[in-house]
Order: structure tokens, then C-alpha cells, then sequence
């Protein structure tokens, strides 16, 4: 079973096939397994899922036949997949109505690859638990927020800090905050971002992390760490 499933619901064939397609190339760039089913309609997407609702993200083109998008999207928010519906559409003018149902994204057709990597983005950053994707030139890791501690600026690169040993990557410490849920990690040092989930005492000139290590804090970042802490904590 793929550790995310993803459903793409689309009455024309060739939409179908290559919204499909490039869903499937965009998590493999991710190193995400990730399944990524097909369908022709609402119904089509019933029978095959014998105990609703079985996907953890469904794309769905508004004007599909029978059944259309917007009232299956109500459908699964009633069944609790609430923020798990992008919807794809040739008209803007469903987007008032469609926003009753809280979609991650609503896109208008002709989709672009860029567009729909961006919407795959938000859906992939609202699953729980969080996973950072750190891109390095043309592929994309993947990192489960609750086993990266901290992230170190080294040697011209970033190195990764995790519950089970460390990565380096060729990125910079800049490029890795922006990828970084904000309200989640946070400087405290101009070479250190930490997962504030780890964090267990902040002193002036370190802070300790619930698995021992201890991590720089410099004066400059002190404050900020501290209320970015107390958001983290009040949340």
C-alpha cells in the first residue's frame, strides 16, 4: 500500500492521462511513494473505494459527469476529508461556490505542470505528520518533521540533523527556511534552524533539544527564536 494515495477524477482522456502522468513524476521527484489512481467519474471513484473515503487527496474536475465535483467534494467533506479536494476546471466561476467546501487549491484548465506541482505542494505540507522537502538542483528529499531535529549550516551546504543520524545536502540554510513551515521551525543562530517540536530549554547563549544535543543561540536571534517559541507552544 502507498504511504499516500491520490485520486484524479476526469471525464476527458487525455486530461486524465496526463494530469495522472505528471502527479506521478512530481512525488517520484519527491521520493514520495505515492499511488495515483484514475477515474471518469464520481461514480467510477465509489466503486472503487470499497470503504470510503480511501484517498488522502483527490483532484477533481467540477463538471464531471452524473455526480459533479463540487457535490462529491461536499460528499467527502461530510465524511470527514475536509482540505483534501483540489479542484481542476475550465470556468472561474464555481470558485465562490467551491470554497465552501475548503479546497486546497482550484485550478483552471489547460492545468500547467508548475501549477499543479505547487497545489500537490500544499496538499503534501498539510499532511500530518509534516515532511519537509528540501529541493537540491532537479530531485527533492523528503524529511518526516518529527525525526529532523535541526538543520546546520556547513561546508557550503546544509547538514541535516535527524533522530537516527544526519544527510548533507548542497543547499543553503536560506533555501531550506523558505521550504520550512514557518510556524514550526525557527533560527536561533545564523547557522542553526531548529524544529521547535524538539526543543526542551533555551538559555542566552545555547538551547538544549529533547534528545540531549545542545545548539548555539546567538544574541541577534535570541528574541525572535523566543517568540516564534511561544507561538509554536500557543498554537
Amino acid at each position: 500500500m502507498p504511504d499516500y494515495r491520490v485520486a484524479v477524477c476526469e471525464d476527458s482522456e487525455p486530461e486524465l492521462r496526463l494530469i495522472s502522468d505528471w502527479c506521478r513524476e512530481i512525488f517520484a521527484e519527491w521520493g514520495v511513494d505515492a499511488g495515483v489512481e484514475r477515474f471518469s467519474s464520481a461514480s467510477a471513484l465509489d466503486a472503487a473505494e470499497a470503504e470510503p473515503p480511501g484517498f488522502d487527496l483527490y483532484l477533481l474536475d467540477i463538471q464531471l459527469p452524473g455526480e459533479s465535483g463540487l457535490e462529491l467534494a461536499r460528499r467527502l467533506c461530510g465524511a470527514g476529508q475536509r482540505d483534501a479536494v483540489v479542484f481542476i476546471t475550465g470556468s472561474a466561476e464555481y470558485a465562490l461556490e467551491a470554497y465552501s467546501v475548503h479546497p486546497i487549491h482550484y485550478l483552471l484548465k489547460p492545468v500547467g505542470r508548475e501549477a499543479l506541482d505547487n497545489a500537490l505542494r500544499l496538499a503534501w505540507d498539510r499532511r500530518r505528520p509534516r515532511t519537509l522537502l528540501l529541493r537540491c538542483g532537479g530531485k527533492a528529499s523528503a524529511f518526516p518533521a518529527a525525526e529532523l531535529l535541526y538543520l546546520e549550516s556547513r561546508s557550503h551546504g546544509v547538514v541535516v540533523h535527524l533522530s537516527g543520524g544526519e544527510r548533507f545536502l548542497p543547499i543553503s540554510l536560506t533555501e531550506a527556511e523558505r521550504a520550512a513551515p514557518a510556524d514550526a521551525f525557527a533560527r536561533c543562530h545564523k547557522s542553526y534552524l531548529v524544529n521547535l517540536a524538539w526543543v526542551a530549554e533555551v538559555g542566552r547563549t545555547e538551547l538544549k533539544l529533547r534528545s540531549g544535543e545542545t545548539v548555539p543561540v546567538s544574541r541577534a536571534f535570541y528574541a525572535p527564536f523566543q517568540s516564534a517559541l511561544v507561538r509554536y507552544l500557543n498554537r
